[in-house]
């Protein structure tokens, strides 16, 4: 082979690969990139206490929880599910660099399930571009990512299946006005992000 047609070989490769790369850098991917660096993994523990009928005396365990969270403000203010955060000993924050903060308890709505904690971020964080959720369509593409199971930064999709959906859970939680999804949403994404195609925040899964 000559070396003209070697070159004329590896532009050809080269130019294949661009294409490619142009081709698989879909929407979704485009989201998902602009999204994952604002979501974080949250772990807790809280104490439960094993009562004895017999005696009426308790023991207590340790029970360690997970969930996700979003940033909302880059001094490392986070918004997660109130139960999530609910009557915890203590919180800890993975952000997507691998390092863990302590965080604490700021405020919560335990109506809407929501929270606001805190960590001291040792840097300016990115904060999770939002959107609305007021101009959704049924079978729009959605996202979610967050901590399933302690997986963490995972990322399911599919699209919104219904909107304003009320849900009992029991007589004491319900929501009111939910957008349905058949996104996988699993133990551990509660509190992360649901996003559209353009990397917006639309929704906090549950």
């Amino acid at each position: 082979m000559t070396l003209g047609l070697r070159a004329a070989v590896l532009f050809a490769c080269t130019a294949a690969s661009a294409l490619a790369s142009e081709v698989r850098e879909t929407p979704m991917v485009k989201a998902i990139r602009r999204a994952q660096a604002s979501v974080v993994n949250i772990n807790s523990e809280k104490t439960a206490f094993d009562r004895d009928t017999v005696y009426n005396t308790g023991a207590g365990r340790k029970i360690n929880g997970m969930g996700s969270g979003i940033i909302i403000d880059e001094r490392g203010y986070i918004v997660t599910n109130q139960h999530v955060i609910s009557d915890v000993d203590s919180l800890s924050v993975t952000l997507i660099d691998g390092s863990t903060h302590y965080a604490k308890i700021i405020s919560y709505d335990r109506k809407h399930d929501l929270a606001i904690i805190k960590i001291n971020a040792p840097m300016p964080l990115q904060v999770m571009p939002l959107g609305t959720s007021s101009d959704l369509m049924l079978g729009e593409t959605v996202i979610t990512v967050g901590n399933p199971f302690g997986y963490t930064h995972s990322v399911t999709s599919g699209i919104v299946s219904s909107l304003s959906r009320d849900v009992e859970v029991n007589e004491k939680q319900g929501y009111k006005n939910l957008i349905q999804t058949d996104a996988s949403i699993n133990p551990g994404n509660s509190g992360g992000p649901l996003i559209n195609l353009e990397g917006d925040v639309v929704g906090i899964n549950v």
